[in-house]
C-alpha cells in the first residue's frame, strides 16, 4: 500500500465507510457510495473514477473471504483494509451493555454527520468502555441530550411506538438507521439520560451487527427474548434489510425517504 501523507493523513481531511461484505458479496453498496460521496464533497475531494473496479479487485484478491472491508478516501489516497465481521459468529445474541460517556459530541460540527478520519472521540471511547466491560459507549451532546454510540445508532421502544435521536442533534446518519426509519413509523425527538428508565426495549444498529438489542443502559436493564419487538425487527431485517438499500440513498443523504416524525 503506497500512501501519500496529504491533509486526510495529517490533518483528518478524509472519509470512509465499513461495509459488510457475505459471501464475498458488498451489502448496502450504493448507500455507502452515497454517504462517502456526501462526505467528500463536503471535504472538496473527488472519489476516483475507476473507484469500483479498484474496490471490486481488492474483494476478490487480498479482501477474499473477509467479513468486513473498509474504504477510506483522501485527496491523493484510496485504500482498502479487511477484516473479520466480529458479529458474523456470534453464537447468539445476548445484548449489549451501554453506558453513558463522558465525551460529548459537537452537534455544531459538521464533522459529528460525516463519516471521517477525525474519529478519535469514538475509539478512544470504545476502547474505555471495553476496559470496563461496556459494549457500546453513548454520547450526549453539548445539551444533555442522547446522540449515538461510538460506532451506531441508538433506539428505543415504548408501548410499541419506535423513537430515536434526529440526525441534527449531532450524530452519523447511519445505513440502518435509515432502514429503521423507512420501514417503520419512527419518532425523532431530543431523548435525555433520565429518560431511559421510561422506555420498554432499547436497541443499536449499525452496518455489520444490523439490529442489536441492548440488555442493559447503565442501571436500567430490558428485556432480551426471541418475543421482544426488537427481535421481530431483527428477524425481518435479516430477510428484507438489503433489498431497501437502493431506497434509502435520499435517506443516507439526510432525507428519509419516509420521513421519520418529529417531535
Amino acid at each position: 500500500m503506497n500512501l501519500t501523507f496529504d491533509d486526510g493523513y495529517q490533518f483528518g481531511l478524509g472519509a470512509f465507510e465499513t461495509v459488510s461484505l457475505v459471501k464475498g458479496q458488498p451489502v448496502w453498496l450504493e448507500a455507502h457510495e452515497q454517504r462517502l460521496r456526501r462526505a467528500l464533497h463536503w471535504l472538496g475531494i473527488a472519489l476516483p473514477l475507476d473507484w469500483k473496479d479498484q474496490f471490486r479487485a481488492y474483494i476478490e484478491g487480498e479482501g477474499a473471504g473477509m467479513g468486513v472491508v473498509k474504504i477510506l478516501a483522501s485527496d491523493n489516497n484510496l485504500s482498502f483494509t479487511s477484516r473479520k465481521n466480529p458479529y458474523e459468529d456470534m453464537p447468539s445474541r445476548p445484548g449489549f451493555v451501554l453506558s453513558l460517556s463522558d465525551i460529548r459530541r459537537n452537534e455544531s460540527s459538521p464533522f459529528v454527520f460525516h463519516k471521517t478520519f477525525n474519529y478519535g472521540d469514538s475509539i478512544v471511547a470504545k476502547r474505555k468502555a471495553a476496559q470496563l466491560g461496556i459494549d457500546e459507549p453513548i454520547f450526549c451532546n453539548t445539551k444533555g441530550e442522547l446522540t449515538e454510540g461510538a460506532v451506531s445508532n441508538l433506539f428505543f421502544i415504548k408501548n410499541g411506538q419506535l423513537y430515536t435521536p434526529p440526525i441534527e442533534a449531532g450524530l452519523l446518519p447511519g445505513i440502518v438507521r435509515a432502514y429503521v426509519c423507512h420501514r417503520y413509523d419512527v419518532i425523532e425527538k431530543a431523548i435525555y439520560p433520565d429518560e431511559i428508565d421510561g422506555f420498554d426495549e432499547c436497541f443499536i444498529t449499525n452496518s455489520l451487527m444490523g439490529i442489536m438489542a441492548v440488555r442493559q443502559f447503565g442501571s436500567q436493564t430490558f428485556p432480551v427474548s426471541e418475543t421482544t419487538q426488537t427481535a421481530a425487527l431483527f428477524q425481518q431485517y435479516q430477510k428484507t434489510g438489503c433489498a431497501f438499500s437502493r431506497l434509502l440513498i435520499k435517506s443516507v443523504r439526510g432525507r428519509p425517504c419516509r420521513p421519520c416524525l418529529s417531535r
